[in-house]
């Protein structure tokens, strides 16, 4: 066996990796041989099972934070569709449009610190008047306990709020709000009985002391889901001339997770095709047991159609 089969035989034997064989997954130049051991990690406990969740932007653009790689704050001049609440009829049609395909799991976004109260029931109105099958998430910011009562009440069971990134490197990220702040959303919706998918985004200038404090963040959180994006930079944001990944070190960034939180859904989301590029058909080898598929916030995103051929390809199949 390989150094990384042997970590994985441990981690199956209840014997967690120390700090420093956590970075050395980080760090390592033998890829195939940790996708090899992250492949079978995450066969142990998903099988050849792929589930796949699809978003829809709310309400877009005129944010009042200032997070550095977000094209929807009010201190950056991006070209992007800005728009209040959605009508009623978009909620309808995205329920209805993707009723009878494989997504797993919707989500409803909203740019901003949170919604108005208003808004909040107004969206928890739609969602209980548009009856669906799927597993229903929202991520709508900052929100109180009365909030998050209302969401649960409509029938929504996760509740998704990144930290982003580590304690250390927060404010290299963002000024108008703090990390405790986002952390005690992420109590409190776990708290709330909520399904809590957490994580953030990489590509960002950390480092990869900085991504294994940002993975104990997560698992004192005891987070039930963790999203992976990478940075796609974007004109007119600070970060619009970062290009500090590569494909080898995105696949070991999730390799790293799933190490970590081996029983853990983790998701590939945004900038998976941008970084990942040549190997984003990979993902699920590297230890991804989901993706996100169709469009994203600001941008355009895979098609849904594409997404279920790739993964049909690579022998896996959809939840």
């Amino acid at each position: 066996m390989n150094q990384f089969e042997i970590l994985a035989d441990n981690i199956l034997n209840n014997k967690m990796p120390d700090e420093e064989e956590f970075l050395s997954i980080l760090r390592t130049e033998d890829l195939e041989d940790l996708l090899k051991a992250s492949c079978e990690l995450r066969k142990h406990f998903f099988d050849n099972t792929v589930h796949l969740c699809g978003i829809l932007n709310t309400k877009s653009g005129m944010c009042s934070e200032d997070c550095k790689f977000c094209a929807q704050s009010k201190y950056y001049n991006v070209d992007i569709e800005r728009y209040p609440f959605v009508r009623e009829t978009k909620i309808k049609d995205f329920i209805k449009n993707n009723e009878d395909n494989d997504l797993h799991r919707l989500c409803f976004v909203s740019s901003g610190k949170k919604l108005v109260n208003g808004e909040i029931k107004k969206l928890a109105e739609l969602v209980n008047n548009n009856s669906t099958s799927k597993n229903l998430c929202c991520s709508l910011g900052v929100l109180s306990e009365e909030d998050l009562k209302t969401l649960k009440d409509a029938g929504i069971s996760r509740y998704h709020h990144n930290l982003e990134t580590s304690r250390n490197f927060y404010d290299k990220i963002c000024t108008t709000h703090n990390y405790d702040e986002r952390v005690k959303t992420v109590k409190k919706a776990k708290e709330m009985g909520f399904s809590v998918c957490c994580a953030g985004i990489f590509g960002m200038g950390e480092s990869d002391k900085d991504i294994l404090d940002f993975a104990y963040e997560l698992k004192m959180l005891d987070v039930d889901s963790i999203p992976i994006n990478f940075l796609n930079p974007i004109k007119g944001t600070p970060f619009e001339n970062y290009n500090l990944l590569s494909p080898e070190k995105c696949l070991k960034i999730i390799a790293f997770f799933r190490f970590y939180f081996p029983d853990k859904d983790i998701l590939v989301c945004a900038g998976r095709i941008e970084s990942i590029k040549y190997l984003h058909e990979k993902v699920f080898d590297a230890g991804a047991s989901g993706i996100m598929t169709g469009d994203y916030l600001t941008r355009k995103g895979r098609s849904y159609a594409e997404d279920i051929q790739m993964i049909k390809k690579r022998g896996y199949r959809v939840l």
